[in-house]
């Protein structure tokens, strides 16, 4: 309760913008959020209440029991953040270990383990595991390893391995306990009201669905389709972009559509044509997301799998290949299918949902800009508004660092984005659930606006205007062959400290005043007015995996309004 209320008195100090929210709330001037039943969606209020197991669970899988057998010495299994080895002589310390970071517990529990092991997945140190894991936790639904969106990743891991090798466990206990998943996820939907509920609530639908499907209970995967489209329209733009400002996320939570339509179609559901549109629609929007030497990872990675793993998605163009499960089979060739017929969405329907796609020559960029001018909430932005990622060719060189821990704040601040800050001020205010459209347009009265001109794509936004003595910010990229100008502007008054910041995963070394970027034997210049500052830093590239990076700052003290010219040539 300490550590939380210092958390608070910390956020209260240092965020202006939430000290006035409080005083207007206390002088009634703002108003609480709409009022809602937690856990209960509109859609779903005929049907509210406790819900028991709607009808007898059966496995609807195929064989019933597998053959397994106890496995022998140790092995290693690839949890979020970190790999950890477990012995055959007690495999429950998976879970009974203190784990530095929640999502790695998460992970073990989720059993998302389980399709990242791919063709080399030794199914006897499944059923043990999960042996385990019913002793211990099968009885006492409560806390963490029985949260509604771990149950629901945990069902459906644990029906796929049971769709290859059979049921782990004893059957009938593993089947009771993949009820009682269901029975958890329906009485713990995670619908917090339109102001902050995520796309968890699409993932307890697809439980649900899953669960419902694999186990002839009609009742549980109606609900769960009903829910997945649903929350479709809420978690998706208009352009089939999911509105959390994670391009990672956009292909895990189009990843889960395809598997529901896949198995709503299998089992004749009403919903699978509406489904299928959805997926259809997600999918035709990924192309935009990519670029020639991969696909920015702009906002939080996820925990769930790695970015390698959708490359199967992104028609080839991330690194890496799906581990080619069985039951992936299908969910590639759905894929596959879907890509082969989709049109890509254009880049002026996804600049509507704040994805902007510019390029000129071999440069390629892509930056995210919110359309309010706030990182979405509830979502999984950061403050980059200003940023972008560069790729030359295929060679990345400006790029977003993305986000390797969910504890990790450092990574969330722009002072790790390739954008601007002023005073240390991020170029956007924090964004919370209980702001509303019209409290957000009082702080930031004016929409960002992305403009194409002749000279140039340029960015104009009032989000530094929330501080006094600071107006509108503008940034211009103009691309010239072998040559790219950014062009940056700041109206005001006063001295300001100005930081320009650019991530590379390029070697960096300071020539003459300027910044020399190698790899692959390229080289490039990146200079400024001022002497820039190199700090090398983490480009992560997973959840808990990263790789070398370089932080370069041009810092300097200017009086408003400021003009800045920052120059990235090829040498």
């Amino acid at each position: 309760m300490i550590s939380a209320l210092s958390r608070k008195t910390r956020q209260l100090l240092g965020d202006p913008v939430l000290r006035l929210w409080l005083l207007r709330r206390i002088a009634g001037l703002e108003k609480a959020p709409p009022g809602f039943i937690e856990g209960v969606p509109p859609y779903l209020a005929s049907s509210a209440g406790a819900a028991g197991s709607p009808g007898n669970p059966v496995w609807t899988g195929g064989e019933t029991g597998g053959t397994f057998r106890a496995p022998e010495g140790a092995t290693t299994i690839d949890l979020p953040g970190m790999p950890v080895e477990v012995s055959a002589e007690n495999p429950v310390l998976l879970f009974d270990r203190d784990y530095p970071d929640l999502e790695t517990t998460l992970g073990a529990h989720r059993f998302a383990w389980v399709p990242l092991a791919g063709p080399g997945l030794n199914p006897d140190w499944v059923d043990a595991i999960w042996k385990c894991w019913i002793d211990k936790f099968g009885a006492d639904r409560t806390g963490w390893p029985w949260h509604a969106y771990t149950a629901a990743e945990r069902a459906i891991n644990i029906i796929d391995f049971a769709n290859r090798f059979g049921l782990p466990g004893n059957p009938q206990d593993t089947v009771l306990s993949l009820a009682r998943h269901a029975e958890i996820i329906r009485n713990n939907l995670e619908y917090f009201g339109d102001h902050y509920t995520s796309n968890h609530l699409s993932n307890n639908g697809r439980g649900l669905l899953r669960i419902g499907l694999a186990l002839g209970l009609e009742e549980y995967a109606d609900i769960g389709a009903r829910i997945m489209v649903a929350e479709a329209g809420r978690i998706f733009g208009r352009s089939g972009l999911l509105n959390e400002g994670s391009s990672h996320y956009h292909l895990l939570i189009t990843r889960n559509y395809i598997d529901a339509w896949l198995a709503a179609e299998t089992a004749g559901l009403d919903q699978a044509p509406v489904l299928e549109d959805i997926a259809e629609r997600a999918v035709a929007a990924i192309p935009v997301l990519c670029l020639p030497g991969g696909m920015p990872l702009i906002g939080d990675i996820s925990p769930d799998a790695p970015p390698t793993y959708f490359s199967f998605l992104t028609g080839g163009e991330q690194v890496g290949t799906i581990p080619p499960l069985t039951t992936n089979t299908a969910l590639r060739q759905a894929t596959a299918d879907l890509l082969s017929r989709v049109t890509p969405v254009s880049p002026d329907r996804a600049a509507e949902d704040g994805w902007h796609r510019f390029e000129s020559g071999n440069w390629r960029a892509l930056a995210y800009v919110p359309p309010d001018g706030w990182p979405p909430m509830p979502g999984h932005a950061h403050q980059d508004l200003g940023s972008f990622e560069l790729h030359d060719g295929d060679t990345p060189l400006v790029v977003d660092p993305g986000r390797g821990s969910y504890a990790d704040a450092q990574y969330i601040a722009a002072a790790v984005h390739n954008c601007l800050t002023i005073g240390q001020h991020d170029p956007a205010p924090v964004n919370r659930p209980y702001y509303d459209r019209a409290f957000r347009r009082r702080i930031v009265p004016y929409a960002p606006e992305f403009k194409r001109t002749r000279s140039g794509p340029t960015l104009r936004s009032n989000g530094f205007a929330r501080v006094r003595g600071i107006g509108s910010f503008q940034r211009q990229w103009r691309f010239e062959d072998g040559k790219l100008e950014i062009l940056d502007s700041v109206e005001g008054h006063g001295k300001r400290r100005i930081d320009r910041r650019y991530f590379t995963p390029a070697d960096v070394e300071i020539e003459d005043g300027c910044a020399i970027l190698s790899t692959d034997s390229r080289r490039w210049r990146l200079s400024a007015e001022v002497r820039p500052d190199v700090k090398q830093s983490t480009r992560w590239t997973a959840y808990g995996q990263g790789g070398q990076g370089y932080l370069i700052t041009f810092r300097q003290t200017e009086r408003l309004p400021f003009e800045g010219r920052t120059v990235l040539e090829r040498l």
